[in-house]
């Protein structure tokens, strides 16, 4: 499935001011990242996946409709 195109425009959009940034194809979506580093992408299966602080990831978890990424049935704990 690819990526939503608007959803990545819109990304796209907040942004374009960061210093160092890049965009690349990967998961089956479209990855931003700043200084090499992933910092949000629109995925390939819908929606969007957002890199966060780890100190402030259990809180958005449980305040929010976010939840942890999984990739290949496993859980991808923050680094």
């Amino acid at each position: 499935m690819a990526y939503d195109e608007d959803l990545a425009d819109r990304i796209r959009g907040l942004v374009a001011g960061e210093k160092g940034l890049t965009e690349t194809k990967m998961f089956g979506g479209l990855a931003f990242l700043v200084g090499g580093n992933m910092a949000v992408a629109a995925s390939g299966q819908g929606g969007i996946l957002v890199r966060v602080d780890p100190a402030a990831s259990d809180k958005l978890v449980s305040t929010t409709k976010a939840h942890p990424m999984v990739m290949r049935g496993r859980y991808t704990p923050s680094i």
